[in-house]
């Protein structure tokens, strides 16, 4: 009887031993699943960081390049301001030797048949400046026939030349330079000498 009792307590625990190894393997089996699952979410923290640190790299490259270009656009503005503030005076002073051309002085101009090249050249800068393409001898009479001339003159803004305007101008003067030379205009027109001060001091600005 005992033996048989031994027996039974035997195949009792052989069975105990075999559920505790089966709820082992199936524990081992989740806890291969939650490692796995621990360890794709670690790869993907991994990743974030990653991009995170990247993406902080890019934006303090952008930062510095910001930067960067602040202080250049600070070191342009102030060249030209400088450079404004030479060119100023210039204009101021063609500006008043503009206001002080005598009203009979362009009268002659305009009653001339057939005016002298400097002349032409000095007027066609003038108009050209001013936005007006029609360079034709009329054109330019009309021009100085109007009673606001020198208003029209004085009260004009440099900033309104357009890069293909002073391009064109400058043209002009690589061409016709002489007929603005102060010694060669004055000679020919006391009034179209402060027109000839003006045009080169606006290309100037």
């Amino acid at each position: 009887g005992k033996l048989r009792g031994g027996l039974a307590k035997l195949t009792e625990a052989a069975r105990e031993v075999d559920k505790l190894q089966r709820v082992a393997t199936e524990q081992r089996a989740e806890l291969t699943v939650k490692q796995r699952e621990a360890d794709a979410a670690m790869e993907q923290i991994q990743k974030s960081m990653e991009r995170a640190v990247e993406r902080r790299g890019e934006v303090e490259t952008l930062q510095q390049k910001l930067s960067t270009e602040e202080v250049e656009m600070g070191v342009r503005k102030k060249k030209v301001e400088a450079e404004l503030e030479e060119v100023q005076p210039l204009l101021e002073e063609a500006k008043r030797a503009v206001s002080g051309i005598n009203k009979d002085n362009l009268n002659e101009i305009r009653s001339l048949k057939m005016p002298p090249e400097p002349i032409r050249d000095v007027l066609e800068g003038v108009l050209r400046l001013m936005g007006n393409f029609d360079t034709s001898w009329i054109s330019m009479k009309r021009f100085l026939g109007n009673r606001s001339v020198k208003e029209e003159i004085l009260n004009f803004d440099s900033r309104k030349i357009t890069p293909e305007i002073r391009q064109g101008v400058l043209d002009l003067l690589a061409k016709k330079g002489n007929s603005f030379e102060h010694a060669v205009i004055h000679r020919v027109s006391v009034a179209a000498s402060p027109l000839a001060s003006w045009v080169r001091a606006n290309l100037e600005y």
